[in-house]
């Protein structure tokens, strides 16, 4: 079978390896860090190449120079943002010797600049939250008129925005913090867009999946429930379970089809609690990292694709069960850890909430060293601790005042005024 190639090995393109390792179908993983733990998959032939958003020249030349050697067309996956566009931008040398399936030009854009991507949805008449484009500190005031408070910053092209921010984006309270932190973006040279939040913030999001491949072909589509992300309020999702909505995959499907969209493509949708109804948040257009629940509940988006593109006989599937469960064990942590101090969740709740997984980020009993690279034999586990403990302000809570102090302090000091109190008491009697 034509060999695979898998750009970028985080926990989405360790799914894809192992879904198509699974099949057969012969592996190659592709990423500039030598420590990617997708490279530690039994399933695996690494190469290693230039950072290809660094030197995307040295990267289209590795790439070519591995497929020369080939007796049939190998199949590229993209694992990452930076890796569609790598693709789309180096389509005609790189199609001389690999399949794959990228939109066609005048979608591509919109499938990494959010402003694009927004004006389709407003045209094929997919809700939207009240949104804004600031270009400059002269756009601000229309901003604040426009969108409700709180609201969100993130950038148009998240892919380039993470080399500057760590984080999706910034919330912002009101007037007086947007115009502060858009200070920093605007010199930043990054362009974002503001957004109303719907709130309760990483509540009722689903996405929708599948893959429209040739000759107008779409896939059988799969649905999940995020119920945890990480960072909790503004992140991606480290609990996730296989769910039905039909009222998003109807907007889901009714939105890729209506871009003319091509490839493996997801869209995100969050309900409104002000009117009941479901917004779109934003369209991915690669694999995701919960590609290994769609798998694992019989709808393998990378092996249709794979299938499509070589010209195989395309599986035969049957609708997919609810309730499947996937986790990001060392991201879950983190977000488990916010919420505590937040006082959303408590201990017995969160593990209530893990004691059924079916699929993991990282871990497989059957591949289990992408995991332990993955937590650097524990060290990344103590190190991730550590960092936790010392946090002082959690920067992703709409409400910081309430993540300043570790409520558990607070605990402790009432226990303590208590116990100094009946002392007094007693003193006194």
């Amino acid at each position: 079978m034509p060999t695979a190639y898998v750009i970028n090995m985080g926990a989405n393109g360790l799914a894809v390896a192992r879904t198509l390792g699974r099949s057969g179908v012969p592996v190659i993983g592709i990423d500039s860090h030598p420590k990617a733990p997708g490279f530690a998959s039994r399933y695996v032939d690494r190469l290693l190449i230039e950072d290809i958003r660094e030197d995307p020249k040295a990267a289209v030349e590795a790439l070519i120079q591995a497929g020369e050697g080939q007796d049939r067309k190998g199949v590229i996956f993209p694992a990452s943002d930076d890796a569609v566009q790598l693709l789309a931008h180096h389509e005609r040398e790189l199609s001389k010797h690999f399949h794959f399936n990228v939109p066609p030009e005048g979608v591509r854009e919109a499938m990494v600049d959010k402003r694009l991507q927004y004006r389709e949805a407003v045209r094929l008449g997919i809700p939207v939250p009240e949104t804004c484009f600031p270009s400059g500190p002269d756009d601000l005031e229309m901003v604040a008129y426009t969108v409700r408070f709180p609201a969100f910053i993130k950038p148009l092209r998240s892919h380039k925005w993470c080399a500057t921010f760590d984080n999706k984006g910034f919330a912002v309270k009101d007037a007086e913090e947007l115009r502060n932190k858009m200070k920093a973006i605007f010199a930043s040279g990054h362009e974002v867009m503001v957004q109303t939040i719907m709130t309760p913030t990483g509540k009722d999001l689903y996405s929708v999946g599948a893959y429209f491949g040739r000759n107008g072909y779409v896939s059988p589509d799969f649905c999940w429930h995020k119920l945890r992300q990480y960072p909790p309020s503004f992140g991606v999702g480290s609990l996730v379970k296989s769910a039905h909505q039909p009222e998003v995959r109807e907007l889901a499907i009714r939105f890729m089809k209506g871009m003319g969209y091509r490839g493996i493509g997801y869209v995100e949708f969050k309900r409104d609690q002000r009117d009941g109804a479901f917004k779109m948040v934003e369209m991915n257009a690669r694999t995701g990292q919960t590609n290994a629940l769609q798998a694992a509940a019989g709808i393998p988006l990378v092996l249709f694709q794979y299938c499509d593109l070589i010209g195989h006989p395309l599986p035969e599937v049957g609708d997919y069960p609810d309730g499947m469960v996937w986790w990001d064990s060392l991201n879950d942590i983190n977000s488990f850890w916010r919420l505590y101090r937040r006082g959303e969740i408590n201990t017995f709740q969160w593990l209530q909430s893990i004691a059924k997984v079916d699929v993991h980020a990282y871990y497989a009993l059957t591949d289990p060293f992408p995991m332990l690279w993955r937590y650097r034999y524990g060290g990344e586990l103590a190190k991730k601790a550590y960092d936790l403990l010392r946090m002082k302000t959690d920067e992703d809570a709409l409400d910081r005042s309430r993540t300043a102090v570790f409520p558990a302090k607070d605990k402790f000091r009432a226990i303590f005024k208590r116990s100094d109190a009946k002392k007094h008491q007693r003193e006194d009697l």
